[in-house]
């Protein structure tokens, strides 16, 4: 049976897709920019990277929510509760937030 149209296409697409594997297969020249001695590091955050000195307005984007904004800014997203009782009267639903919606998000001095 002969292949015509989209299915010549679809053929085609594949053998494209797969046709780097096929060139240059993963090897020796192909390294991983982690090595193996860095594996398993602990990766150390400066002092301050989750210090928020002053409070700051943030615009809410599509996807985020209460705890993603708390681990973003706080780096513990059990501290949500900290944004939302800094924004009770804007917040209706502290599981649905508004996209475009102004929230401040309240200082904070991470525990050391």
């Amino acid at each position: 049976m002969e292949k015509t149209g989209l299915r010549t296409l679809l053929a085609a697409g594949a053998l494209v897709a797969l046709l780097p594997l096929l060139l240059f297969p993963a090897g020796p020249a192909c390294s991983s920019p982690v090595t193996e001695a860095e594996k398993g590091s602990i990766v150390r955050l400066p002092e301050n990277a989750y210090e928020v000195k002053e409070p700051l307005l943030y615009q809410v984007q599509r996807g985020d929510d209460l705890h993603w904004l708390a681990a973003k800014f706080y780096g513990d997203a059990r501290q949500w509760v900290k944004i939302y009782e800094a924004n009770r009267t804007a917040i209706a639903n502290p599981n649905r937030l508004q996209i475009g919606q102004t929230l401040t998000i309240p200082a904070h001095a991470p525990a050391r």
